[in-house]
């Protein structure tokens, strides 16, 4: 094992060693890792969140990720929770500031919705229960 470990940092010290980054999640994500933390819990923030992105009130966030997507032209994102209300409550509440911020609904299976704004804004809420709190999925697009 002990092989592998130098093998690894005769392989970094190669390559000009970790090259910095000024992606505040990406800093959050090595932040974690060098405290001997998992990435996921530091893997980033929620500042890119456009406002039409609901999330519950007493939410504790597990992941934000966002990006732009080349071939759309879209900017899309993923926000994973967890919270102790009922998925019912959280889907509903959802629904509720997705109607509020202009969207239309689409489908809906009693687990999940979608609802859009054309192709200029896209919206979809997952609720599932837990062992001991409600799992929430959130994706979303902007065109822009």
């Amino acid at each position: 094992m002990r092989g592998a470990g130098a093998g690894l940092a005769v392989l970094a010290a190669a390559w000009g060693g970790p090259k910095p980054t000024s992606d505040p999640a990406a800093q959050n994500v090595i932040e974690a890792a060098s405290k001997g933390g998992p990435a996921k819990v530091a893997a980033g923030t929620c500042n890119d969140k456009p406002d039409f992105v609901p999330v519950y009130k007493e939410a504790k966030i597990i992941s934000c990720t966002s990006g732009d997507v080349a071939v759309t032209g879209k900017r899309s994102g993923t926000v994973i929770y967890t919270d102790f209300a009922t998925p019912a409550a959280i889907l509903a509440w959802s629904k509720q500031q997705a109607i509020a911020s202009g969207l239309s609904l689409g489908i809906e299976d009693g687990k999940s919705f979608s609802a859009t704004e054309g192709d200029r804004r896209t919206l979809r809420v997952m609720a599932e229960s837990g062992t001991a709190t409600t799992n929430v999925t959130v994706n979303w697009g902007v065109k822009r």
